[in-house]
């Protein structure tokens, strides 16, 4: 009886000290990681210790939310590598436990976290967690899932798109009273307002999102809120004030150790102290912005420098203690008189250092020939890649020219066929087939204009060169009485190499000028000019049409297509006309490759 009693004590104290450990392993990993104000060190050493408590119990749940919040602070930290890894750890545990909705949540979060490395995986990961999510109406993950879908969108340039899944998001936050995500969806909303050049709402909403984030004591988002204020002020050119609110974020992210946010702040104060022509100002902040990289990668190498100290340290004490043994047996040997038995320990000391050091040369060989084999498969891999994309471009250019020119060509033909098929047709018609016809021949060209592009990875200025001058001429034949010109300065290099976008989206743009001058101004004389200063590539497009005001006329698309094209390019593009005194279109971006 009392055996039994005891064994009962004993199953009972083990079971509530299991359950303890569960209740403070899940209070731990339900923390608000942007809430917590201690070090990024301490809290991955939070995290991982509470990965281990899970680990010593095999809590299957435990361990895979632990390996969740891992791969969240890793993201933060920009440690895309581990943080890819420990969300795969978290899928396949939570898909296992059939845990759908941390299954659907995660798989969005790993897609949101390949946005600007990869987009298209990102979309992919991000709509296999939405489909799951829609399909099972999980409303807490499809919130925040819309929210995050919303910004891909964005990146993608679907302003509107990216808008209805941020109004989407917030309608199931408001509904489910989630008043830490509710300031996100507003500043994302904010931010394709801004997008949109809709400057007072974007504000309004910035606001809204910041007086929120104060209330919960949001320090990252308050310090993210504060930089996106600056940020509007600025796209409105509003340079004064952007300084201040730049000026209240800058301590907080320094202050939280966010060094991206740090780092962004002062890149803006300087730009903004350019503008204003405070040289004094721009060069401090640049000098900042420069010296927090270079303290960063000071910070890794002191990290590297501590490591082989460590290193170093127990090498030396274990050789210290080898040496201390040694002296031991040689005092031994000199009571004992025992020399053989020395020589003994020395030679067998000797062979064992020998062994140790040809294993450990072998492992060093081993680990080499590794290293190679992995560089090799993954530049293999990467050449396999470009090569399927390339031929997938080749492929749609195939089909384009076969397919859709082909078509286009038949309802050329069958328009013709019509005009002259008929003896008695009306003038009216056959003007409007006759524009039909011209407008088709148009379409062809532009999708020549686009095959081309497509068969090529790379562009040229001297591809370039022949294009903008093929379309001149063919304008020449259409509009014979206006006189063109096209000159490109003799230092400029024509092996300068752009991607296929970037090189349409320059042609695109003196196509769409050159348009705009004949169709709309009626111009006589249309000149194009290709320069360059030190640090920029001009290109203008100047004729001496009717002109117009650009106060009193709204952009249309072709104009506010051809700033998109330019954005696009990291280039700015400037429209000086006035009444009866033409129109000169200026295109500038950098002469920097990487910035183009």
């Amino acid at each position: 009886m009392t055996k039994n009693l005891l064994l009962f004590v004993f199953c009972f104290c083990s079971i509530s000290h299991y359950s303890q450990n569960k209740k403070q392993i899940d209070s731990i990993n339900n923390l608000y990681i942007q809430g917590l104000n201690i070090p990024k060190d301490s809290i991955i050493s939070l995290f991982v210790n509470n990965l281990q408590h899970a680990q010593q119990i095999s809590y299957q749940l435990g361990i895979a939310d632990a390996y969740a919040n891992l791969s969240l602070i890793h993201g933060y930290q920009g440690n895309y590598e581990e943080r890819a890894n420990y969300i795969i750890k978290a899928i396949k545990i939570f898909e296992e436990l059939g845990e759908m909705e941390r299954v659907a949540n995660y798989y969005a979060e790993m897609g949101y976290g390949t946005k600007y490395r990869d987009l298209q995986q990102a979309l992919y990961y991000m709509q296999k967690g939405k489909a799951i999510a829609e399909a099972n109406n999980f409303e807490n993950e499809l919130k925040d899932i819309y929210n995050n879908y919303g910004v891909l969108k964005e990146i993608n340039n679907e302003v509107d798109s990216a808008l209805y899944y941020f109004e989407k998001g917030l309608e199931i936050k408001q509904k489910l009273n989630d008043t830490i995500g509710i300031p996100y969806s507003w500043s994302n909303i904010a931010g394709a307002y801004g997008l949109q050049q809709k400057f007072s709402e974007s504000r309004a909403y910035f606001n809204k999102s910041l007086q929120q984030r104060l209330q919960w004591a949001d320090s990252i988002g308050i310090a993210e809120n504060y930089t996106q204020l600056g940020e509007v002020f600025m796209a409105e050119e509003r340079w004064r004030e952007a300084i201040p609110f730049m000026h209240k974020s800058l301590p907080i992210s320094r202050k939280k150790q966010y060094q991206n946010l740090t780092q962004y702040n002062y890149k803006m104060l300087s730009n903004i102290y350019k503008k204003l022509n405070n040289a004094d100002s721009a060069l401090y902040y640049f000098e900042q912005f420069n010296n927090l990289k270079d303290s960063i990668h000071s910070l890794k190498v002191e990290e590297s420098i501590a490591a082989l100290n460590i290193e170093f340290e127990t090498e030396k004490k274990e050789n210290q203690i080898l040496l201390q043994r040694a002296q031991l047996v040689e005092k031994e040997a000199e009571v004992r008189k025992k020399n053989f038995l020395i020589f003994g320990s020395l030679g067998l000391a000797f062979l064992l250092g020998l062994i140790g050091y040809l294993v450990y040369n072998q492992q060093r060989l081993k680990n080499r020939q590794l290293q190679k084999e992995n560089e090799l498969k993954t530049a293999l891999a990467k050449i396999k890649t470009q090569n399927k994309l390339q031929e997938q471009r080749l492929r749609i250019s195939r089909d384009l020219h076969d397919n859709i020119g082909a078509q286009l060509t038949f309802i050329i033909s069958s328009i013709d066929n019509l005009k002259y098929g008929f003896t008695n047709i009306e003038t009216k018609l056959s003007d409007k087939l006759s524009s039909i016809s011209k407008f088709t021949q148009e379409t062809i060209f532009e999708l020549r204009d686009t095959i081309w592009a497509m068969n090529k990875e790379n562009i040229t200025l001297g591809d370039l060169q022949i294009r903008i001058t093929n379309f001149i001429e063919q304008a020449k034949n259409a509009v014979q009485e206006t006189n063109f010109t096209f000159n490109i300065e003799d230092d400029i290099d024509e092996n300068l190499v752009f991607s296929s976008v970037q090189g349409m989206s320059i042609y695109r743009i003196i196509q769409e000028a050159i348009n705009n001058a004949l169709k709309y101004a009626s111009a006589k004389e249309v000149e194009v000019n290709i320069s360059k200063n030190m640090q920029h590539y001009h290109i203008t497009i100047a004729d001496n049409g009717m002109g117009y005001n650009p106060e009193t006329v709204e952009a249309g698309n072709g104009l506010n297509n051809m700033k998109k094209r330019a954005r696009e390019i990291n280039g700015e593009i400037e429209f000086v006309s006035k009444v009866n005194r033409g129109t000169r279109v200026v295109l500038k971006f950098p002469r920097d490759k990487k910035a183009v």
